[in-house]
């Protein structure tokens, strides 16, 4: 009889080792079986292996043995609370791990703001996936109480715009506009803070405004985050110097509808918003930035740029020059 040579075990043995680590990861990466999410009942007593084990009775779970292993070389900390959750059907081990953690997840939402959008883009947005309705928050976002560092203007379309930060949150059902208001604006707290620190730029209280406003403008100019600092450096330059911003997305904060292309009839709205027919910044925030933006209006280039042309790659041409942004402008088709 035959016997398997040195090689020819060692590369068994380093297969056999292969397929353990490509079966770990399997089940690290992806434990639940079938393709639905999946509901854990936590009842008091119970803790993350007998929860675990049940899932694996229903034939919800499999790679029980590597999950206990996993966990018991991780070293996470699990804490788990009685209540009901709702498991993502796409969750690894250590989703599972955070959800059962935190507070039960049902009768929550996942609710998004993209970056840049306004107080009405958000109602409308509460109103579509069953939140809130937009006429509720609108009223909350009036009655709110403001911040020490928001100016209280009646020119303003609404005084907080430009402080509901755009991020994912978590809303219970039910919760009220004013408590979903109070999360976006403790989260707006937070990144700002971050923002100071990460850019070494201390900031006043009287002065939040006038980085969020400029902020809110390289939100909607910007299309390349590397060009919101340069984009930054065009507004500053152009303030220092009392020339007109003459930036479109503020004509079309004005018009308070969006369109795709601004006419010279637009750049006529009468409005504290336009800032093609009033010097300065606008009376407030156009948007709610994103901290990209923030972090550009705290630390912008150092440019002696006045001009900038949206280009077809959606990078933008910079220039200090009048003639030659007219120029990019005609070659552009503009």
């Amino acid at each position: 009889m035959r016997t398997l040579s040195k090689k020819t075990i060692s590369i068994m043995i380093i297969l056999l080792f292969l397929l353990i680590l490509v079966s770990f990861v399997s089940v690290i990466n992806s434990p639940l079986k079938g393709n639905e999410d999946v509901v854990v009942r936590v009842e008091e007593g119970d803790n993350f292996y007998s929860i675990i084990n049940r899932l694996e009775e229903d034939k919800k779970l499999k790679g029980v043995p590597i999950i206990k292993l996993y966990v018991k070389f991780s070293g996470k900390s699990i804490d788990i609370k009685p209540g009901e959750y709702l498991l993502s059907k796409d969750s690894s081990v250590t989703d599972i791990i955070d959800s059962l953690n935190t507070e039960s997840s049902l009768n929550k939402v996942k609710f998004t703001i993209p970056e840049g959008y306004t107080i009405d883009d958000i109602a409308n947005k509460l109103e579509e996936e069953g939140i809130c309705s937009k006429d509720d928050f609108i009223l909350g976002i009036k009655e709110y109480p403001l911040p020490s560092y928001v100016k209280s203007n009646e020119e303003k379309r609404y005084n907080l715009e430009g402080y509901l930060f755009p991020d994912t949150y978590i809303i219970e059902i039910g919760e009220t506009p004013k408590t979903i208001i109070d999360k976006m604006i403790k989260r707006f707290e937070e990144v700002l803070d971050e923002a100071t620190k990460s850019t070494n730029v201390t900031v006043k209280n009287e002065d939040i405004e006038t980085v969020v406003t400029i902020a809110s403008m390289i939100e909607k100019e910007a299309r390349l985050d590397n060009e919101r600092p340069t984009i930054a450096s065009v507004i500053i330059n152009r303030l220092n110097i009392d020339m007109k911003l003459q930036i479109d997305a503020t004509v079309i904060y004005a018009l308070g509808e969006h369109v795709n292309t601004v006419t010279y009839d637009h750049l006529e709205v009468d409005s504290p918003y336009n800032t093609y027919k009033n010097y300065g910044l606008p009376v407030g925030p156009i948007s709610n930035p994103g901290v990209e933006s923030i972090k550009a209006t705290l630390k912008p280039d150092s440019t002696d740029y006045l001009f900038y042309v949206l280009m077809n790659d959606n990078s933008h041409y910079f220039t200090n020059d009048d003639k030659d942004f007219l120029r990019k402008q005609e070659e552009l088709g503009y």
